[in-house]
């Protein structure tokens, strides 16, 4: 199972990381007012991120694609 490990965006906390296993996350989107990106896993949870949608996305392509059995 594939992991990404982001940066939370938590007001009022010291930037801390968080590992997301990559088949519970099912929806992205991109927070308005330079906010961060919020993520919707599985189980309804939403999570903020300071990382950028396109850096997500490219970090999910990259877990995938090294994930693929050969």
């Amino acid at each position: 199972m594939g992991f990404v490990v982001l940066h939370l965006n938590e007001p009022g906390r010291l930037p801390s990381r968080t590992a997301l296993a990559v088949r519970h996350i099912i929806s992205i989107r991109e927070e308005a007012d330079d906010a961060g990106t919020e993520i919707k896993l599985t189980d309804g949870t939403l999570i903020n991120v300071t990382e950028p949608f396109k850096t997500i996305m490219e970090e999910l392509a990259r877990v995938s694609n090294s994930s693929e059995p050969t």
